[in-house]
C-alpha cells in the first residue's frame, strides 16, 4: 500500500466537499438575501399602510370628541347669566347641577370672572374661590382670541399634581367683550377618551401616545411619561418631521433605544399629533421566521451534499475521524477507555498502536508522580500536602462529626543520637504500621512531620476516638522497633469537630492535647 495514499485521498475528499459546499452555500445565500429583502419592503409597505389607515380612523375619532366636547362647554356657557357669574353660590349650584357635562370632564367644571379669578367650581373645593389663574396659558389665549381654547397638557391644582387638558367657552355680553370663561378639564390619568389610547395594543407590545406640537407628551401607556418631553430634538429624526408638519410611517428610535415602525397624524381640533409604534422585532417577525427556516434548509441541503460527496471515502477516513474524535477527549476518559481499540497493518493501525503505548507510559508516569507527590517515602502513608488538601476539602463538606488524632513518637531525637538514624527510620516505620493497623481504611493517616502523624476520621465522634486510642496505647506499649531493643512510645492528642468548618479548631486542640500527654510523660530517659 502506497504509505502517502490516505493523505492524498482525504486531501482530495476535502477539498472537493469544500468546494461544492462553498459553491451552493454562496448560491442559496444570494437567493435567500435576495428573497428577504423583497419581502421585508413588502411588509414594511403592508404593515405601515395599515398602521397609518388605522391611525387616521383613531384621530378622526378623537377629533370629533374633541369638536364635541367642546361643543357642550359652548352650549352650557350659553345658560350662564351675568346674575350666576355676580353670585359664587348661584354659579356653584349653576355648574353642581351639570351631571352630563361633568361626565364629560372629569377633572372638574370651572368658572373664572374675565379678570382670571375662581368664581366657581366642581366638584367643591374650600378656600380656593378668588384664586388667580390669570398666568394660565389658556387663559391668556382664550382672552387674546375670544375663541373656545384646548390648552397644552398642565399640573391642575383642582386635583393636585395630576396631569390634566382643559377646555374654555368664553361668555360676552352684547358689546362682545369677554364678562367670564366657562372651563371644564379632563384628568390625563383617568380612563376618558383620551385615556383610552393608552390601553390600545399594536400587536402585542406596540402602543399609541399624543403629544403637543411642543414635545410635551398628552399620552402614554407608561403614565409616568405624561407631561414629560418627548426625544430630544436629532434623537428621533422621524418625530422631528412629524413636529414640522410630516403625516406619514417610517422606521424610528424611541427614547429609550427601542426600535420601531411609527406612524403620525395630526389632529385638527387641537395643535397635538397622535403616534402609533409597532415594534420592529414583532413586525419583522415574519422575516426572522423565513430566516430560520432558509438557514435550515440551507443546512439540510449542504448535509446532503456533504453526505453524497464523502459516501465513497467514508470507509477510508471513518477509523481516522474515530480516532481523532478519541484523542479530542482523551482528557475526559480513565484507564483502558483512553486506549483506541483499532486492529490493522495499514499506517492508521501503526499510528494507533504507537499512540497506545504513548497512553500506557504517560498514565504510569503520571501515577507514580500522583504517588510521589502524596505519599510519605520512608512510611508510605499520606504527607503533610496530601493531609492538608484533605482537611480543606472536609471543611467545606457536610459530612459531620469529623474526629482528628494527633500522634508524635517519643525519644525519636534520643534514638537518632543514641543508635543512627537508621534506628530512627524502624521507629517512625514500626509507629506507622501500628497506626495503620489501628485505623480504617477509609481514615486518612499522614506524617505530617519528622516524628508526627495525623488522622482524620470522618463520621466518628469523641466516644469512640477515646475507644480506640485506649487499644492503640495498649498495641504500642508491646511494640518494638525491628531488634534495636528501643522501647516504642507514643503521645496521643484528639478532638471533634461537631461542624465541618471547625475542623481546624479540633486540629488545634488535639495537638495541644498532645503535647500535654508528652509533657507528661517527661522526664522520659532512652538509654543506648
Amino acid at each position: 500500500m502506497d504509505p502517502v495514499a490516505t493523505p492524498i485521498r482525504h486531501s482530495i475528499t476535502f477539498r472537493m466537499t469544500v468546494a461544492v459546499c462553498v459553491f451552493v452555500v454562496l448560491f442559496q445565500s444570494l437567493l435567500a438575501v435576495l428573497a428577504l429583502v423583497y419581502f421585508k419592503r413588502e411588509l414594511q409597505q403592508a404593515i405601515t399602510d395599515q398602521q397609518f389607515t388605522m391611525l387616521t380612523v383613531i384621530s378622526q375619532n378623537i377629533d370629533q370628541k374633541l369638536r364635541s366636547s367642546q361643543r357642550i362647554l359652548v352650549d352650557v356657557s350659553g345658560h350662564v347669566t351675568p346674575e350666576i357669574i355676580r353670585d359664587s353660590d348661584a354659579a356653584q349650584r349653576f355648574l353642581d347641577i351639570r351631571p352630563g357635562t361633568k361626565s364629560t370632564f372629569d377633572n372638574g367644571l370651572f368658572l373664572f370672572s374675565r379678570q382670571g379669578r375662581i368664581i366657581a367650581e366642581s366638584p367643591f373645593r374650600p378656600d380656593r374661590r378668588g384664586r388667580d389663574i390669570s398666568f394660565r396659558d389658556y387663559y391668556k389665549k382664550t382672552m387674546a382670541t375670544g375663541q373656545p381654547v384646548i390648552s397644552e397638557p398642565y399640573v391642575s391644582t383642582h386635583t393636585p399634581g395630576v396631569p390634566a387638558v382643559i377646555f374654555t367657552a368664553p361668555l360676552k355680553d352684547r358689546d362682545g367683550r369677554i364678562t367670564a370663561i366657562l372651563a371644564g378639564s379632563l384628568n390625563l390619568l383617568h380612563n376618558n377618551f383620551l385615556g383610552e389610547l393608552a390601553g390600545t395594543r399594536i400587536a402585542s407590545s406596540g402602543y399609541l401616545y399624543l403629544l403637543t406640537r411642543g414635545r410635551t407628551m398628552i399620552m402614554h401607556p407608561d403614565k409616568s411619561w405624561i407631561m414629560q418631553p418627548a426625544a430630544p430634538p436629532g434623537a428621533n429624526p422621524l418625530l422631528d418631521r412629524a413636529l414640522q408638519g410630516f403625516e406619514g410611517s417610517g422606521e424610528s428610535v424611541n427614547s429609550r433605544g427601542g426600535r420601531a415602525l411609527t406612524s403620525f397624524k395630526h389632529l385638527h381640533a387641537a395643535d397635538w399629533i397622535i403616534a402609533a409604534n409597532y415594534p420592529l422585532d414583532e413586525a419583522y417577525a415574519p422575516i426572522q421566521r423565513a430566516r430560520s427556516y432558509l438557514a435550515l434548509a440551507l443546512i439540510i441541503g449542504t448535509a446532503v451534499i456533504i453526505i453524497v460527496v464523502r459516501r465513497i471515502m467514508e470507509r477510508n477516513t471513518s477509523t481516522l475521524v474515530r480516532f481523532a474524535s478519541h484523542v479530542n477527549a482523551i482528557a475526559a476518559k480513565q484507564g483502558e477507555e483512553r486506549l483506541f481499540r483499532h486492529d490493522s497493518d495499514d499506517e492508521i493501525g501503526v499510528l494507533v498502536r504507537t499512540f497506545n503505548v504513548m497512553i500506557q507510559d504517560e498514565d504510569r508516569k503520571s501515577r507514580e508522580l500522583f504517588h510521589t507527590s502524596t505519599h510519605d517515602a520512608l512510611t508510605g502513608l499520606f504527607n503533610r500536602a496530601y493531609f492538608d488538601s484533605e482537611m480543606a476539602r472536609l471543611s467545606r463538606g457536610r459530612q459531620t462529626p469529623i474526629s482528628v488524632v494527633i500522634a508524635d513518637i517519643d525519644g525519636l531525637k534520643a534514638c537518632n543520637d543514641s543508635r543512627g538514624h537508621v534506628a530512627g527510620d524502624a521507629l517512625i516505620k514500626a509507629t506507622a504500621r501500628t497506626l495503620t493497623e489501628s485505623f480504617r481504611a477509609e481514615d486518612v493517616l499522614a506524617r505530617i512531620g519528622g516524628d508526627e502523624f495525623g488522622v482524620l476520621l470522618p463520621g466518628v465522634a469523641a466516644e469512640q476516638v477515646e475507644q480506640t486510642l485506649g487499644r492503640l496505647r495498649q498495641a504500642v506499649g508491646k511494640m518494638e522497633t525491628s531488634g534495636n531493643g528501643f522501647p516504642l512510645s507514643v503521645s496521643f492528642g484528639s478532638a471533634t469537630a461537631t461542624t465541618p468548618d471547625g475542623l481546624a479548631e479540633a486540629f488545634k486542640l488535639a495537638d495541644q492535647r498532645m503535647y500535654r500527654e508528652k509533657r507528661a510523660k517527661l522526664p522520659i530517659v532512652y538509654r543506648p
